[in-house]
């Protein structure tokens, strides 16, 4: 059989797919993130930072890709784009967290023997509860990854 393998460039769903596996591979090396460790009250700041050339709106481009460039791109195509994005959430109470996403929460009961045994009850999520304390910056992101990289 005569197969041709071509290397069209990523869609904007497929980067999206690839950038999932990356931030699940920077969650799983964290350390804090371990389920030995727990927080009462937190906040954390998430940035994407984008430098992307020759974009194109067609279904499947004819632009043959390289792989892995390092950000900033060095000598990008004229019509390359930089997008950036920061988000930022503030938790007060993690089980409203929990709740509002659908997460176990655990309950400690008392047996009538005297012992104590945690159970972790999931609800279902909550959406009336919102996105909570979260706020996202893209036009402020975007500036100061293109100052950033001298763009």
């Amino acid at each position: 059989m005569n197969e041709k393998v071509v290397n069209n460039a990523l869609s904007g769903l497929e980067l999206r797919e690839l950038l999932k596996v990356d931030f699940e591979k920077l969650l799983a090396n964290e350390g804090l993130l371990s389920p030995h460790v727990a927080y009462g009250r937190l906040g954390y700041t998430i940035t994407l930072k984008l430098h992307l050339s020759n974009p194109s709106l067609r279904d499947y481009p004819s632009i043959t890709v390289k792989g892995g460039e390092p950000v900033p791109l060095v000598n990008p195509s004229k019509d390359a784009e930089v997008a950036a994005q920061t988000l930022h959430r503030e938790i007060d109470s993690p089980n409203k967290e929990r709740v509002r996403v659908g997460i176990p929460i655990p309950v400690v009961t008392r047996g009538l023997d005297g012992t104590t045994q945690t159970q972790q009850i999931k609800y279902p999520p909550q959406p009336e509860l919102g996105e909570g304390d979260v706020t996202l910056e893209m036009n402020q992101a975007t500036m100061d990854a293109k100052k950033e990289w001298n763009l």
